[in-house]
């Protein structure tokens, strides 16, 4: 008998089986720990499940997109606003601000070009309002307008057979005072902000220069009177092509000969013309036979059309 199996006949009588059991199991878990180690990879090794840092950048797409052809067009309807993103609030509980649309700093509206006259423009059209500081003068061509054009919100101060001269001189206005008065103490009792005058179809046997004085030295005493109004010379209103051909004081050549002289004065006194041959005659001149029975004056619906052309016409 060897020395090594005395030993171990000898150990196996000193040791029980309780210390037997409890040495082949630590044999038996040290021997699965060394079959389960891996080598453990180098540091710089990629890993398949690796996640890139927060801080991290990502490609640049639009650098690989060539010509930019792809590019989504712009909308054309879109708002105009702020590139930057809504500021981000410190605190979780605040309201997010929307994006800040950039101020629009407003610009004066043009200013209306100054009319010196006489010429009028046309306009859009005006309300009965515009007329509510107008004054109209004048003879029973004007009568009739107040009458049958409509208008209620003007003041009127007309006679049958008025001149130029009875302006100033026939007492046939009914005054505020209840009085009866001239056009010129009528016309007086207001400030007007407009003041409209037809006369001259009365005169028009005189010599045009003669009518052309009266009426001169009439402008000068209303815009004494109204030196903040706007005064609009009004053209005589055409006659029929019958009354015209058979009565050589109302023709329309001698109609004509006293609106150039209206229009004369007009541009002389800081006046404007509106010229009612253009709103009253048809395409051939004259005013129409339909809607006149003496040749001059005119049927109640055509007073609108006059008064249609006024509030078209107007500085």
């Amino acid at each position: 008998m060897t020395k090594a199996s005395f030993f171990l006949r000898g150990l196996r009588s000193r040791v029980t089986p309780i210390a037997l059991s409890l040495l082949l199991a630590a044999s038996l878990a040290a021997c699965a720990n060394r079959q389960g180690d891996d080598p453990v990879p180098p540091s710089d090794a990629p890993s398949e499940t690796e996640v890139p840092p927060a801080d991290s950048t990502p490609p640049d797409v639009t650098a690989e997109a060539g010509d930019g052809s792809d590019e989504l067009p712009a909308n054309p309807d879109a708002d105009e606003i702020s590139a930057a993103p809504p500021k981000v609030m410190d605190s979780p509980d605040a309201t997010p601000q929307a994006p800040v649309r950039p101020s629009i700093i407003p610009t004066e509206a043009p200013e209306k070009p100054e009319i010196t006259g006489p010429d009028v423009p046309v306009r859009d059209r005006a309300d009965d309002e515009f007329f509510s500081d107008a004054a109209f003068l004048g003879n029973s061509l004007v009568d009739g307008f107040r009458l049958y054009s409509g208008l209620t919100t003007c003041d009127v101060y007309a006679a049958t057979s008025m001149t130029v001269v009875g302006v100033g001189s026939s007492n046939s206005i009914l005054l505020q005072n209840g009085g009866m008065g001239t056009i010129y103490q009528g016309v007086s009792q207001e400030v007007y902000g407009k003041i409209y005058i037809l006369l001259g179809i009365n005169e028009i046997g005189y010599v045009t220069s003669s009518f052309k004085q009266m009426y001169s030295d009439m402008l000068d005493t209303l815009i004494g009177l109204q030196p903040g109004a706007d005064i609009y010379v009004m053209s005589l209103t055409p006659v029929s092509e019958y009354k015209s051909s058979t009565d050589s004081t109302f023709s329309m050549s001698r109609v004509g000969e006293y609106n150039d002289a209206l229009y004369e004065l007009a541009e002389e006194k800081g006046c404007y013309y509106i010229d009612l041959v253009e709103a009253l005659s048809d395409d051939t001149g004259y005013l129409p036979a339909s809607v006149t029975s003496d040749g001059i004056h005119f049927s109640a619906d055509h007073y609108k059309v006059w008064l249609e052309y006024l509030r078209t016409h107007y500085v």
